[in-house]
């Protein structure tokens, strides 16, 4: 009895639906949010996860100032892991020029405490790190500069994911993880190298405009955790100015991109403006982090 009253039922709304009934069509659904959201305040500089002022843009959009080495540099490092800082023995690094890892210019492995020692040549504005270790994710660390007259130099650590925490974090956000997938992350400074809150982040397809890549979804940091969190906690950058953006598909040029209102004035005019922007590859399986800065010309 009960199976023919609803199939009764679902004649009478097949009919309604036939004879054009005043049923309100249904809404489409919400756009998915990626972490790409405007923000709500403008651009502050932060020390020590503590907010110090505005932001510092004042070389924004200026020229690039990378002097490249003059001297060959030793630069002393150690390789470490990225949530728990400890020192990752015998791992390979590698350095190359700009973000090409295909362009090598040294390949050492680190001792059983994780120390290691790059050889610069001379020549080298900016370049960067590939690092690989057992039970890790491969790791680049793109966007580094040295003093270009100094000619040993130290730099505190280069950290490099592990396969435990690229399955963790992504987790934490109620995620998992798809193999074959990049993550691009960094952090974001001023020019007086204080970090920045109040932006927001994507990788893009396009340079100078945003265009998501299909897939790309952004989170930010807790600072006081150490670790990203869900969109309803936190729609753009904390005091750390640290991001990632997740479920990447491989591709040889995308283009990280940092967007925020530099002042209370483009706030209110709702001027939301590139301030830093990165072409870097999309690898599978490999996270690529790096150090942002404003956008030079």
């Amino acid at each position: 009895m009960r199976a023919r009253s609803l199939s009764f039922f679902g004649l009478l709304c097949a009919a309604a639906a036939a004879c054009g009934g005043d049923d309100k069509p249904t809404p489409d659904a919400a756009p998915p949010d990626i972490g790409f959201n405007k923000p709500a305040a403008p651009l502050k500089a932060n020390n020590n996860n503590a907010e110090i002022g505005p932001a510092d843009l004042s070389c924004l959009g200026t020229p690039a100032n990378d002097p490249p080495t003059t001297v060959a540099v030793a630069l002393a490092t150690t390789v470490r892991d990225f949530q728990n800082d400890s020192a990752i023995g015998s791992a390979g690094v590698t350095a190359f020029r700009g973000v090409d890892v295909g362009q090598p210019f040294d390949t050492k492995t680190a001792g059983t405490d994780g120390t290691v020692t790059v050889n610069i040549p001379v020549g080298v504005a900016r370049f960067g790190f590939k690092m690989t270790a057992a039970g890790s994710l491969d790791t680049l660390l793109l966007n580094q500069k040295v003093a270009p007259a100094m000619a040993t130099q130290t730099l505190g650590s280069i950290q490099i994911v592990s396969v435990s925490t690229a399955t963790l974090l992504p987790a934490l956000l109620s995620k998992s993880r798809t193999a074959g997938t990049g993550v691009l992350a960094g952090a974001v400074r001023d020019c007086k190298g204080d970090e920045l809150s109040n932006f927001i982040a994507t990788v893009s397809s396009t340079r100078g405009s945003a265009s998501p890549l299909s897939g790309a979804d952004t989170y930010y940091f807790d600072p006081t955790a150490g670790l990203p969190v869900r969109h309803t906690q936190r729609g753009a950058a904390a005091a750390d100015g640290l991001f990632m953006v997740i479920e990447l598909a491989a591709t040889p040029t995308a283009y990280v991109q940092v967007w925020g209102y530099p002042t209370d004035a483009d706030l209110a005019a709702d001027q939301l403006k590139l301030i830093a922007e990165l072409a870097a590859p999309v690898i599978a399986d490999t996270v690529i982090t790096g150090t942002y800065e404003p956008l030079r010309q």
